[in-house]
């Protein structure tokens, strides 16, 4: 078996010119200096680094409980960064953000579905094309943008992309979000455990009916890191999970609808996984993680939260088969993650990869009485798992500054020693993970999309709409620093939370005069941020908010 040498490649950080038109329609950002290049821009290619990153979907930072493998193979050979956040914690928002490096209000997919989601998505500039145009092999496997296959590609509003293939890609392995006729022998979708379609490089499709997603992956992965060693060229492989996504098929211990004492109907919705995996975790999880969450005045949160009654006991019934499945998924992706890392050591190419773990948004389960999902900011859909081992990076360590999803690609092209192609919101962490914390300096900014209807009087930037100019359709915009979470709803609405003395985000301060100069610190770090762009959104917090 040909074998490559490991090589160790200390990368300078990146602040370098902008390549060609921003393709989110952005000015340039003047921290790009066309004068400033890495040295290791012009190393040999074979000598670069390799990059995996394992994505999972609506995985929660607690959830490595249940994954023992990634920890030991990541957390003690590498970094856990603790503060890691999704700053618009819903799955389409949140990729768009980790494939490019920027905020939501900049990349414009405020959305899972039409007129959002995949169709929205300006793919030109990722570290996919930053990559591949330095010379790396790039594979994706699995999601890639909710609704990928079944609706047009961006710029049409008519016909589907099944065919389609975004810049960047070397090698096409995309789930179809299905959208094929019943009848098609090839018809699965990206939520049927046991029925998965991916794209051949847009020319065909494999349909792995009767084969579990998770290993399907797993073996995908394996493949390609054994073509690319064999080759000695370097590489991105991205292998994006579904687990612990709910998806079919229904299984027999699947929880019931639920109708509770309000006449809500909730439907608790489970990740599918193998007979022989069922009920492994029934005796470690005696009940769901929110089931603990008992807010003893819920009077002072905003109304979408206040109208929520508590869960009733069949809803915590159901929502402790929730937990147990999503764990029993997790389980499984941590074998394939075991088996990622196996091959990257058994080809000589472990030492000089970056190695990646971590989710697009964290997940509720009864916290803030909401049942399930994700969407608002707070502790339980924003934090987000993150695990990190490569070159230079020092075993068992554990980071504290915050790393959300803008960060990812940014640290991606500081280690292969690339420049972003568009101005990127975020920043390259790759010298926190090897050298230590820095301090939380920055604040997060944090986005909620469209809802309910309502639509703020004002512009992205706060001010007053000018003729034409259109409504800031984010529901929740918000700063989290390391201590505070402030929410400014459309409603008019807002939330305050210390979270060093309420780290369940019980009780609602914003209105307690002792923390009125906080509320307007946050209040003016907010309208700094709301509409940032590349620099501004990485620039000091006041000094009063990084304490």
């Amino acid at each position: 078996m040909l074998r490559t040498a490991a090589r160790w490649l200390t990368c300078a950080v990146l602040v370098t010119a902008v390549l060609g038109a921003a393709p989110h329609g952005r000015a340039s950002d003047t921290s790009y200096d066309e004068s400033v290049r890495t040295t290791a821009a012009t190393a040999r290619v074979e000598s670069r680094p390799n990059v995996v990153v394992i994505l999972l979907d609506d995985m929660r930072a607690d959830d490595l409980a249940f994954m023992p493998l990634s920890r030991r193979l990541l957390a003690d050979e590498g970094a856990q960064f603790v503060n890691s956040f999704s700053p618009y914690p819903l799955c389409c928002p949140a990729r768009a953000s980790l494939l490019t490096g920027v905020y939501t209000h900049n990349h414009r997919v405020f959305d899972v579905g039409p007129p959002y989601g995949f169709s929205s998505f300006d793919d030109r500039s990722t570290f996919a094309t930053w990559l591949e145009d330095a010379g790396y092999d790039t594979t994706l496997i699995g999601k890639y943008l909710n609704g990928y296959g079944p609706t047009p590609v961006r710029g049409s509003t008519t016909g589907s992309s099944f065919s389609y293939v975004p810049p960047g890609w070397t090698t096409w392995r995309a789930s179809i979000d299905g959208g094929m006729p019943a009848d098609d022998p090839e018809a699965g979708g990206t939520y049927r455990y046991f029925d998965t379609t991916l794209s051949e490089n847009g020319s065909g499709f494999t349909n792995y009916r009767g084969s579990y997603q998770t290993t399907v992956y797993g073996t995908l992965s394996e493949e390609v890191i054994r073509r690319n060693a064999a080759a000695g060229r370097p590489f991105v492989l991205y292998a994006s999970y579904t687990a612990p996504h709910h998806g079919g098929p229904v299984e027999p211990d699947d929880p019931q609808t639920v109708v509770n004492g309000a006449g809500q109907r909730t439907n608790f919705a489970t990740p599918a996984r193998p007979a022989r995996i069922r009920g492994k975790f029934d005796s470690r999880i005696t009940a769901s993680p929110g089931a603990s969450w008992n807010d003893p005045d819920f009077t002072d949160k905003p109304s979408h939260l206040r109208s929520r009654p508590p869960l009733s006991q069949e809803e915590l019934l159901a929502s402790r088969a929730v937990a147990r499945q999503r764990a029993e998924s997790l389980f499984l992706v941590d074998k394939q993650v075991k088996r990622t890392v196996d091959v990257l050591r058994e080809t000589g190419t472990l030492r000089n990869t970056l190695v990646v773990l971590t989710s697009d948004n964290g997940y509720f389960l009864g916290e803030q009485r909401i049942r399930q999902g994700k969407t608002f900011p707070h502790e339980p859909a924003l934090r987000v798992p993150l695990l990190m081992r490569g070159p230079g990076i020092p075993a068992g360590v554990r980071r504290t500054d915050p790393f959300t999803s803008i960060d990812l690609a940014p640290t991606i092209a500081d280690l292969a020693g690339v420049t972003p192609s568009s101005p990127v919101d975020g920043v390259s962490m790759l010298g926190v993970a090897r050298y230590g914390d820095r301090g939380w300096t920055r604040a997060v900014l944090t986005e909620t999309g469209p809802l309910f209807g309502v639509v703020r009087e004002t512009g992205e930037s706060g001010r007053p709409r000018e003729p034409g100019e259109p409504a800031d359709l984010r529901y929740a915009i918000g700063i989290r620093t390391q201590r505070w979470l402030y929410v400014d709803y459309a409603t008019g609405e807002e939330e305050l939370y210390n979270l060093v003395r309420d780290p369940q985000q019980y009780r609602n301060v914003v209105a307690a005069a002792r923390h009125a100069d906080t509320v307007e610190l946050l209040r003016r770090e907010l309208q700094r941020m709301r509409a940032c762009d590349g620099l501004q959104c990485r620039m000091p917090m006041a000094a009063a908010l990084q304490r």
